[in-house]
C-alpha cells in the first residue's frame, strides 16, 4: 500500500504549482480520463492492463469511469484496495494525478527549455544574416 500521508503530501506541492502557473492550470483542465489513468499507470499501481480492462474486471457492470460515482462506493472503494496500490478510489485518483502532474511539468519543462533554445538560435541566425547583408 502507498502511503497516504506522502500522497497528501505531494498531491498538495502539485497542486499549488498548478495554482501558481496559469498555462499548467489550462493544461489540467484539459486533462482526461484516458491521459490521467493511462497503461503506464495502470500497470505500475493495480493489477489491471488499463482502465478499461479494471472497469470490466470489476464485474460492477461499468462501461466509462463516469459510472463509478453511480455504484456503491463502500463496495468500490474495497474493489480498489484488493485491485490496486491505494486504500481506496479517492487515494488513486490522487495518486493517478501526482504522476499526470510530474510527467506535465517534466514535459513542460522540456518544451519551455526547447524554446527558449529556439529563440537563441533565431537571434543568432539574424545577426549573422545581418552581418552578411554588411
Amino acid at each position: 500500500m502507498v502511503d497516504a500521508k506522502k500522497i497528501e503530501f505531494e498531491f498538495k506541492k502539485y497542486m499549488d504549482i498548478y495554482k501558481a502557473d496559469p498555462e499548467l492550470g489550462h493544461l489540467m483542465q484539459q486533462m482526461t480520463f484516458q491521459e490521467l489513468f493511462n497503461e503506464k499507470f495502470m500497470k505500475e499501481n493495480s493489477k489491471f492492463a488499463s482502465m478499461d480492462d479494471m472497469l470490466f474486471k470489476s464485474d460492477f457492470g461499468l462501461t466509462n469511469p463516469l459510472e463509478i460515482e453511480k455504484v456503491n462506493q463502500d463496495k468500490w472503494n474495497a474493489f480498489i484496495a484488493k485491485n490496486t496500490e491505494c486504500e481506496n478510489w479517492h487515494q488513486f485518483g490522487k495518486l493517478a494525478m501526482i504522476e499526470w502532474m510530474k510527467t506535465v511539468i517534466d514535459l513542460w519543462a522540456q518544451l519551455k527549455e526547447k524554446r527558449a533554445k529556439d529563440a537563441k538560435n533565431a537571434k543568432k541566425a539574424e545577426k549573422k544574416a545581418q552581418k552578411e547583408k554588411e
